[in-house]
């Protein structure tokens, strides 16, 4: 009975379900001795030699180490205090603190494989823990890490992850800023039971074959869907969608100002209503964003701050939005097209309310498409410096606005071939139209009032001559033809009280206005043709929601055990018609879920899981573990096999996780 006791109480089923507490738990974990944090200054190693250098507050069994005492120190920004260098390591914190002084990366592991970091505190680093997928000193690529049950409370990331087959579940993520939070470039990663405090997701670039479930900010949900289709996403705390469509986005909400709260990545024909936070599509087409309201608090951490965002995107319609940015931009258009920004109220204590720019920074890099084509109509526009800027841009229509209160109502630098039509701009403290380097753009039916300047041209000097060569913009005109605009300074007569005035209007050295309206034009007469987006290939339709399984083995983990009873814990990322393992190569064992390998012999074994689905047959990686148990463990026969029903989150993807429950007999096939 005895031994019985000590093996029921020596072996537990670790069930990933509860990972969501157990950051709570992780803060609370202390040792019966406590000891004095150590301070130290970084260079903190676990060496490929598997040697401790830098401390003796951790210790090492086999290919475990563990930290056994709280440990301080500084290093600054771009530093390490701890290196992981060695494959196939369990960096167990044992609930001790690593405690920084606001900069540098608390651990780093850099193009390792099969190294575990858990149940770790880190407190004030500019990061928490890195994983990067090179390193470049040995050429070695990371995959198959895993970072489970730490608490993180930094500065700026909790976590930055550039790896693929990783593992990420457990964890507590408290932001002191909430730009900030995990800057995520992963592929084929599991992401599950996060629970993030104030900050969120960052995708550093598109990622794939991602699966996340059950991670939440401040209590509210984050969802990450990737080639999904036909669903509605209600209440969330951010949302971020790859290669999705004809989804519904709605009631979005959250009371951290996250960098972004909704991304639409590759994302076609879905529509974002009722939400709360700002909004970034890339590369996404023909989506629907309306009657949300948005914000942005301009910052550093972010390129353009934009409460809506398009990059590389065409054919999207902004509508009936209450848009507000703080030092940052209402509406951004980078590289995108056929774009309609419609009755929209926008104001920005930024550079500009709308923005239509040519240049879009990814990771340090240009592209340069011209945008061309899109529309902004019917807005009420403020903005302390610009309230339309059309940076680089062909054939833009701007039509229909009411633009006041701003430094400059319009901006016009590299923009050509635009219509500037039936709008009132008023209030401008310095000029209504502001022109650099832009070419045949027609100005006409419009209300310029109460301005400052009406129309100035800077003339640039050539930047790639010798001589100061001087450009005048060329081709613009402020009338069409037959009607021009209003103008509140005009003087001159209209005898025949046609409302046109007889003689012409300067406009600013050699544009004239020819035809100047003697009252005011009512811009609800204003009618505009639009061009139509035709696709130069049609958009891919999303692959199968269930995408591809994926069998990871939380336990055995690589390392000694004391016990001849192991407890077998997966996580399994789509439903299954077979599961099964192979034992040191031996014959396919059947399993239903989680169970336990018992009676296991002296030494080292190896286990690999595989299931079956409709097209093929997976593995998981094989774990490889040893078994040092005392002499008071009796050899019995092997035990059965316990099993319970699946339990299935659905939220932000598919996990399927196992639960212990009762004993049932298992195959050999």
């Amino acid at each position: 009975m005895m031994g019985k006791q000590m093996r029921r109480t020596a072996v537990t089923i670790t069930l990933i379900l509860v990972l969501l507490a157990v950051p709570c738990f992780a803060v609370a974990i202390s040792s019966s001795v406590e000891a004095e944090a150590i301070p130290l200054t970084g260079g903190i190693r676990i060496a490929p030699d598997g040697t401790v250098q830098g401390t003796d507050m951790i210790t090492r069994d086999g290919n475990v180490y563990t930290l056994v005492g709280d440990l301080s120190g500084s290093v600054g920004n771009g530093q390490i205090f701890i290196t992981i260098e060695k494959d196939s390591v369990v960096f167990d914190g044992s609930g001790r603190t690593i405690q920084g002084t606001g900069t540098g990366v608390a651990i780093s592991v850099h193009g390792r494989k099969d190294v575990t970091v858990k149940n770790t505190r880190i407190i004030n680093f500019g990061t928490g823990i890195e994983l990067q997928a090179i390193d470049f000193e040995s050429n070695s690529t990371a995959s198959n890490n895993r970072i489970i049950n730490n608490y993180l409370e930094t500065a700026y990331f909790g976590m930055t992850l550039d790896t693929t087959n990783a593992f990420i579940s457990g964890n507590q993520i408290v932001s002191k800023n909430s730009q900030y939070g995990v800057l995520f470039r992963c592929n084929n990663t599991v992401f599950s039971n996060n629970v993030f405090v104030d900050g969120g997701l960052i995708l550093n670039q598109p990622s794939s074959l991602n699966v996340f479930s059950g991670n939440t900010i401040n209590g509210k949900p984050l969802v990450y869907l990737e080639q999904q289709a036909g669903q509605i996403i209600d209440g969330a705390a951010q949302v971020i969608l790859i290669n999705c469509k004809n989804m519904q986005i709605r009631n979005v909400d959250t009371t951290a100002d996250l960098r972004t709260t909704i991304e639409l990545s590759g994302t076609s024909d879905s529509r974002i209503t009722n939400c709360r936070g700002n909004i970034v599509l890339r590369n996404a087409h023909s989506n629907i964003i309306t009657g949300n309201q948005l914000t942005v608090t301009g910052s550093m951490a972010s390129y353009h701050s934009s409460a809506i965002e398009l990059i590389d995107s065409n054919n999207n319609t902004i509508t009936a939005n209450s848009i507000q940015a703080t030092k940052g931009y209402g509406v951004s258009l980078i590289a995108s097209s056929y774009n309609k920004v419609q009755g929209n109220e926008i104001s920005s204590t930024g550079q500009a309310a709308v923005m239509i720019d040519v240049v879009q920074y990814v990771s340090s890099s240009e592209t340069h498409v011209i945008p061309s084509h899109n529309y902004v109509y019917e807005n009420n526009i403020t903005c302390i410096e610009t309230g339309v800027s059309l940076r680089a841009s062909l054939s833009t229509v701007v039509f229909k606005n009411l633009i006041s209160g701003c430094k400059n109502a319009m901006m016009l630098s590299g923009a050509n071939h635009g219509s500037i039509m039936g709008n009132t701009l008023s209030g401008s403290r310095e000029y209504a139209v502001h022109l650099s380097v832009s070419n045949y753009n027609t100005f006409y039916h419009n209300n310029f009032l109460n301005n400052a300047g009406q129309v100035y041209e800077n003339h640039q000097v050539y930047w790639w001559t010798v001589q100061n060569d001087t450009y005048y913009s060329e081709g613009n005109t402020f009338d069409n033809g037959k009607e021009g605009n209003y103008w509140d300074d005009y003087t001159g007569s209209d005898t025949n009280g046609d409302g046109i005035g007889e003689t012409p209007y300067t406009v600013y050295e050699n544009f004239t206005d020819r035809y100047p309206l003697t009252t005011p034009f009512d811009i609800r007469n204003v009618t505009v043709d639009f061009e139509e987006w035709v696709p130069t290939s049609q958009p891919d339709q999303p692959a199968s929601p269930s995408g591809r399984l994926r069998i990871i083995i939380i336990s055995p983990e690589n390392i000694t055990y004391s016990t001849p009873d192991v407890p077998l814990n997966l996580v399994v990322t789509q439903p299954v018609s077979w599961l099964g393992y192979s034992l040191d190569g031996n014959s396919n064992v059947t399993i239903l879920e989680n169970t336990t390998l018992t009676s296991l012999s002296q030494g080292m074994h190896s286990l690999t899981v595989y299931g079956n689905i409709t097209g093929g047959v997976a593995s998981s990686e094989t774990v490889f573990f040893s078994v040092n148990a005392p002499d008071s463990f009796p050899v019995l026969p092997v035990a059965v096999a316990s099993t319970a029903s699946i339990s299935a989150v659905v939220a932000t993807g598919l996990v399927f996780n196992f639960k212990k429950r009762r004993a049932k007999s298992r195959d050999k096939i």
